[in-house]
């Protein structure tokens, strides 16, 4: 049986404001258990505890608070023990 990836001959679509902002940090919720390690080690406080919402485990977890801020060191990612967060370097200006 023949198989195809989700959206293949599906047209692109331009976003009708322009690009979303970048988010240098991306928070897996469903692996955070919120122990803050990354806050305390991110030295620009762009990371912080979330204290909205709790995730499936029923922690808070953390998000990015300052996004302008984060300087995609990675020190946060290298610290968290369950790997939730994943950095994304800023884009080259042009």
């Amino acid at each position: 049986m023949a198989m195809s990836a989700p959206f293949v001959n599906a047209p692109l679509r331009r976003l009708p404001n322009g690009p979303p902002p970048f988010r240098p940090v991306l928070v897996a919720v469903d692996l955070c258990k919120g122990c803050g390690l990354c806050i305390d080690v991110c030295s620009p406080g762009a990371l912080a505890l979330d204290t909205r919402q709790v995730n499936a485990m029923g922690h808070h977890t953390v998000r990015l608070e300052i996004p302008d801020a984060c300087t995609s060191c990675a020190k946060c990612a290298r610290m968290c023990p369950d790997a939730a967060l994943t950095i994304f370097a800023r884009p080259r200006e042009a």
